[in-house]
């Protein structure tokens, strides 16, 4: 799984089984819709299976997934508790200015003047807007509205989000 750990993103849990047909009950870790996965690698320690999906659905706030080799309730049941993940590759692309969280984390935080301010290091939903965590170089932790007055520009090909800092953003600016 080492090897793999730069193209893989963790997309949710194995919680349990559903129906005698064997499909499993995945805990997603975002929206429930219908996953255009065609393969998932489940992991559970230093245990990982590559896994063909046949087929998945939306059921209640889980996916229920049909994995190939795995065709009744029994068989599917080994695979409760393993992490699910997939190809990064293989998810959908989104819209001009919409990103995955995995995407923005890693990112330099930067002024529009320049000013380095920190990197990314998670994505809080707040559901009014996302909100960035970003540590500075002190290794304080600032949080950073994901809101159109204040990001001007977010480019993945540079790894750099230039924002403008509007009042009370920062504790105190002449730290930066």
């Amino acid at each position: 799984m080492n090897n793999n750990k730069d193209k893989l993103i963790l997309v949710g849990k194995v919680v349990g089984v559903h129906g005698i047909h064997g499909e499993i009950k995945i805990l997603p870790y975002g929206d429930c819709d219908k996953k255009p996965w065609k393969e998932i690698y489940l992991s559970r320690g230093e245990h990982v299976l590559i896994c063909e999906v046949t087929d998945n659905r939306p059921h209640k706030d889980v996916i229920l997934a049909s994995i190939k080799g795995y065709n009744d309730r029994n068989r599917a049941s080994e695979l409760a508790g393993y992490d699910v993940f997939v190809e990064k590759a293989s998810l959908p692309m989104l819209p001009e200015g919409e990103y995955y969280h995995f995407q923005l984390e890693g990112m330099e935080v930067i002024t529009d003047e320049g000013k380095k301010i920190g990197v990314v290091t998670s994505v809080l939903l707040t559901g009014s807007n996302d909100v960035y965590v970003v540590k500075d170089s002190l290794g304080k932790e600032l949080l950073i509205p994901a809101a159109a007055d204040v990001i001007q520009k977010i480019d993945v090909d540079t790894g750099k989000i230039v924002i403008h800092l509007i009042e009370g953003l920062l504790p105190e600016k002449n730290e930066i």
